[in-house]
């Protein structure tokens, strides 16, 4: 089934983004990265905590998607700045 993207909101995000950084103890310095402030923070779990929230699902359930620039564009869409870090 494919997911609803539209019933997120830049309110769930922001709400993602408290919820997961207070679970991670470090910035993720590759990969897809959603930026706030001086933190980077996975850009796929921030969509699918996001996801998740706005949809009123349990914390545990599975919420599966291909991240890329898909995720990248939700994200922007939504007003957040997101990008693609390479290894250095």
């Amino acid at each position: 089934m494919a997911l609803n993207w539209k019933s997120v909101s830049a309110e769930h995000v922001r709400a993602a983004i408290a919820e997961v950084a207070a679970a991670r103890t470090h910035d993720r310095a590759t990969g897809l990265v959603l930026l706030d402030g001086d933190r980077a923070l996975p850009a796929k779990e921030v969509l699918r905590t996001a996801y998740r929230l706005a949809n009123k699902l349990p914390a545990d359930s599975a919420v599966k998607f291909s991240s890329g620039d898909g995720t990248l564009n939700i994200l922007r869409q939504l007003g957040f700045t997101a990008e693609r870090r390479k290894p250095m």
